[in-house]
């Protein structure tokens, strides 16, 4: 498992310093240009970011914070100006919807009339197909029967929550402040109102071992939700606070990577024995689909485009990431004015992207490579993994084996673009320097398996160590 594997892609380039809002305004008056003899239009999809919570867990590394009535109203103000900014701009005017995402932070702090509004907004500056998901993210304590009822009312398809872990001990360290009657009272409630309903799980905190994680992975599936997606603690991605809290030994030291990817690996056997495979990540019965947003669009191909809306959002198009201003007020005060609040951009053609993600969602078309122009460029690395037994080709499909999912994010890397290793090497360093976990311990955990699907140089300090390890299919 790599030492940081929860990433969008493609990556920010932080060396590329520019006018940022100009030069989204100026990408987003264009139209869209489509693939030569390409017919598919891709999946698009809007992400709309509610960053408040009732209390915030130690752990979670999203824009969030416990906000006052007063500054909700001005956030959700600045949110229907950005709304109709950028569903006025050419581009994004042409895009019918394929799913929308209210996520957070915790979307469930709202009042049922202040969800009306918002999702009001959606519809009145972009145009949703008829039968496009809309997902919406609740939290156990602030979430009401009017509320799930509303929902229902406004066209939400899809609820998730967060549980994390089932173990009381665990939720209190990461001060998930939920009691478990309010997480069963909440799944009862959500099947009542609706058919697509999932739960969130995290493998691999503090103190847990392959028992607990098994347990977890029991509780969740036997809970009465109809999914169940189960994620490792990524640890470069958690905040600083509750790393210095582990190194101040206030809290275990996690289990080492290579045995938090068996923890985890057990954890999706576990689910296994109740549910059906979705994907890597999520699990539930055989004919429900996987979230539309998720694995159609955020993990999806190069088609596949997604805008976000929100504080600290995340946005690609074909040609061009970007990201708006993370600190709510500031955005508030940006956005509310008319202009995008843009803070980060980066212009680039990650033609690669379905098959960077095609081990997260387990199968890739092959007949992508030849409209992409991918062929010449990734024939030689599909052939390593499908040689060494992680990957098989039947009727134009590659699909992850068995043994390709114990090295899932591994053979993520395999298929980063030079420039988007690079990328993801400074990032990696970038954020084990201010995070402090990534250290010569856990890069060995994953180098040799790295190493052996010609991935090492993704990893962070794989440029001094290349002599030392044997590369093997190298994409380079």
């Amino acid at each position: 498992m790599l030492p940081f594997e929860s990433f969008s892609y493609p990556f920010f380039d932080l060396n590329y310093e520019t006018d940022h809002q100009a030069t989204v305004s100026a990408f987003l008056s264009t139209q869209g240009i489509p693939i030569p003899n390409d017919a598919d239009p891709g999946k698009k999809a809007l992400y709309v970011h509610i960053p408040f919570c009732d209390t915030i867990c130690t752990f979670c590394p999203f824009a969030k914070s416990v906000g006052t009535p007063e500054r909700i109203d001005a956030y959700l103000h600045a949110l229907q100006v950005e709304l109709q900014v950028l569903g006025a701009t050419r581009r994004i005017a042409e895009w019918q919807l394929d799913s929308v995402y209210i996520g957070g932070g915790t979307p469930s702090v709202l009042s049922p009339e202040q969800i009306g509004t918002l999702v009001a907004a959606v519809r009145a500056n972009f145009t949703v197909k008829a039968d496009a998901e809309v997902s919406f993210e609740f939290e156990a304590k602030s979430i009401t029967e009017d509320k799930f009822q509303a929902l229902a009312e406004l066209g939400v398809t899809r609820v998730s929550f967060g549980v994390q872990s089932f173990e009381p001990n665990v939720r209190k360290m990461v001060n998930i402040t939920a009691s478990l009657e309010q997480v069963y009272s909440a799944i009862e409630l959500s099947t009542k109102y609706f058919e697509n309903t999932n739960l969130d799980m995290m493998v691999g905190f503090p103190g847990q071992d392959r028992d607990h994680a098994r347990l977890d992975a029991r509780s969740a599936a036997n809970s009465g939700i109809g999914s169940v997606s189960i994620y490792p603690v990524d640890y470069v991605m958690t905040l600083p606070g509750w790393q210095n809290r582990i190194r101040a030994g206030q809290l275990p030291r996690p289990a080492g990577l290579d045995e938090r990817s068996a923890m985890f690996h057990e954890s999706r056997q576990e689910l296994l024995k109740y549910m059906s495979e979705q994907n890597m990540y999520c699990f539930g019965a055989a004919e429900a689909p996987p979230t539309r947003y998720m694995f159609s669009t955020l993990y999806g191909g190069y088609r596949d485009e997604a805008v976000g809306v929100g504080s600290g959002a995340y946005s690609f198009i074909r040609g061009l990431a970007y990201m708006n201003e993370s600190d709510e007020r500031r955005y508030a005060k940006a956005a509310s004015t008319g202009v995008l609040p843009i803070t980060r951009s980066s212009p680039g053609h990650a033609y690669e992207k379905g098959l960077v993600f095609f081990p997260k969602r387990l199968t890739f078309d092959m007949r992508d490579l030849k409209v992409l122009g991918l062929e010449e460029v990734y024939a030689d690395r599909i052939n390593s993994i499908v040689s060494d037994g992680h990957a098989e080709i039947a009727d134009g499909i590659l699909r992850l084996t068995e043994s390709g999912k114990l090295v899932y994010s591994e053979l993520m890397a395999h298929f980063f673009s030079d420039m988007q290793q690079r990328l993801y090497h400074r990032m990696v360093a970038r954020l084990s320097k201010q995070v402090g976990v990534i250290d010569e311990h856990e890069w060995q955990a994953g180098a040799g398996r790295v190493a052996a699907m010609g991935a090492a140089s993704a990893l962070p300090g794989a440029s001094s160590r290349r002599n030392t390890l044997p590369l093997v299919g190298s994409p380079q």
